[in-house]
């Protein structure tokens, strides 16, 4: 396939979707919510509502790599970066800490946008002049 401009502001777009999705749901989701996603009732929302704000504010990078993919190159490595670690870290908890199944099937999601973006990149970097 050739990953033209289009095809990877598309990607870059799905992603920060995502990103602000998740954010959006971490600050407004009550106990009940976070129950159905596995986790046990929490005493404190603050590290939940952190979380959320991190993943908004983080959506504006990826709102400049999805707008000019070009001038804002190395942001798409950063978003890579961002994905791998995130990755690591949801395998981590899952493995060590508490097996929410929300956490693993997270994980496999964000490894999956990290691993699609850094095919993708390499691919579009061809075309590049």
């Amino acid at each position: 396939m050739r990953i033209t401009d289009r095809v990877l502001r598309l990607f870059l777009l799905l992603i920060t979707v995502h990103t602000f999705g998740v954010g959006v749901v971490l600050i407004i989701a009550g106990n009940d919510i976070m129950t159905l996603f596995g986790f046990v009732e929490l005493e404190s929302r603050f590290f939940q509502m952190q979380g959320g704000v991190f993943h908004i504010v983080i959506t504006y990078a990826y709102w400049l790599a999805y707008r000019d993919p070009v001038r804002y190159e190395y942001l798409i490595t950063f978003i890579i970066f961002v994905k791998t670690v995130a990755a690591i870290f949801l395998f981590s908890y899952y493995i060590f800490i508490e097996q929410v199944i929300m956490v693993l099937l997270s994980g496999f999601v964000d490894a999956a946008m990290g691993l699609i973006l850094y095919a993708m990149h390499r691919r579009w970097k061809l075309l590049q002049p």
